[in-house]
């Protein structure tokens, strides 16, 4: 069976990663160690880029609760804890996932609760593609662990569960994540996508887990501005079981402030289906996906919306434009000195405003 509170209609939200094509730069880093002390490097040239057309990115994440399979392979376990379930019974958990997941149609899973590799590629199979597959091996002691499934190539990050550290409300405690922190790479139309893929420690009444959700939410956030420091282009979506609900203080510690200020991808959506689960007959939004400044602007959801359209969060732009003050805008690559000749001449010049990612403007009538 699925975890029967928590809605079968995961948390599946549609990107479109408008800003490859007015050029913004990607990224040929290697992730797969950490980059110590990271200073942001000096501006991009101004040199427009072959992009092509937008990309939309269908991004889906889903705790799939307890996702154990029929045999004895999880060896980090002692014997006696591993959980085996009945051939069966495992089967028809994996029949059930790939249904869904089949009918949604992501292009990149992010699943927690999923024991092995070994349980990753059954469900592959299951699926008929995603054949960009990984798991972390994190702290959870039951051995369940973050998964992800793509249809596109991606790089690995490095591994986060050995990490220490504190809160800030309470430094007398040291903690390591629950599980660990799946940093997932991926280059989109020339764009940096990152997805760092979590499972906070769960709510049980102890307020020295309250206390960990803080110090797991903040420890997120350094990893994401790490990620910041290295690429001042790249679109970063932290998405998960965040074990908490919007405006509680883990995830206003994820947030931050501006410029690095994290919102919920669901703003958009009515607020009667901005939940995940359901306690008590409550529901809750602790499933989410957690964008950044940049990819708030380049992974919106694409509309149809042309230059001068009227728009809003539920008549949104087509791909390569920005709803501002209810009207659609191109988008463009903000030259030094002014001036972008990508933008029509009823549309005006490209003016780089606050609100925009570096290197990115709007096309203004001035």
């Amino acid at each position: 069976m699925l975890r029967r509170m928590r809605r079968i209609a995961a948390l599946l939200v549609p990107f479109a990663l408008a800003l490859a094509a007015v050029g913004c730069p990607g990224t040929e880093q290697d992730f797969s160690t950490p980059t110590q002390d990271a200073e942001p490097g000096p501006p991009d040239a101004a040199v427009e880029a072959e992009a092509g057309p937008p990309q939309p990115v269908r991004v889906m994440n889903w705790n799939v609760k307890n996702l154990y399979n029929d045999k004895r392979d999880s060896l980090e376990i002692a014997e006696a804890d591993e959980t085996i379930v009945p051939t069966a019974e495992y089967q028809a958990k994996l029949d059930a996932i790939s249904g869904v997941i089949s009918g949604e149609k992501p292009q990149v899973v992010i699943l927690q609760e999923v024991e092995n590799q070994a349980v990753v590629d059954d469900l592959g199979q299951k699926l008929g593609g995603y054949p960009h597959r990984a798991i972390t091996q994190g702290n959870d002691p039951r051995g369940i662990d973050i998964a992800v499934l793509s249809e596109l190539a991606f790089q690995l990050g490095p591994s986060h569960k050995d990490e220490f550290f504190k809160a800030s409300t309470d430094p007398t405690q040291t903690f390591k994540f629950a599980r660990d922190v799946l940093e997932v790479h991926l280059n989109v139309n020339t764009r940096h996508l990152a997805l760092l893929g979590i499972h906070f420690k769960a709510e049980d009444g102890d307020p020295k887990s309250a206390v960990k959700r803080i110090a797991e939410a903040e420890q997120t956030r350094k990893i994401a501005t790490g990620i910041r420091l290295a690429d001042q282009y790249a679109a970063i979506v932290v998405l998960g079981d965040f074990n908490c609900t919007p405006g509680s203080d883990p995830m206003n510690a994820l947030a931050g402030s501006a410029p690095l200020l994290f919102s919920s991808a669901t703003e958009t959506m009515p607020a009667a289906e901005r939940y995940s689960v359901t306690f008590g007959g409550n529901p809750q939004l602790y499933d989410d996906q957690i964008v950044d400044p940049t990819g708030n602007v380049a992974c919106m959801p694409a509309g149809t919306g042309g230059p001068g359209d009227a728009c809003d969060p539920k008549k949104p732009c087509k791909a390569g434009f920005a709803c501002v003050a209810d009207e659609c805008r191109r988008l463009c690559k903000a030259v030094p000195g002014g001036g972008e000749p990508s933008c029509p001449a009823s549309e005006g010049t490209c003016v780089h405003y606050a609100r925009d990612p570096a290197g990115v403007g709007e096309c203004t009538v001035l």
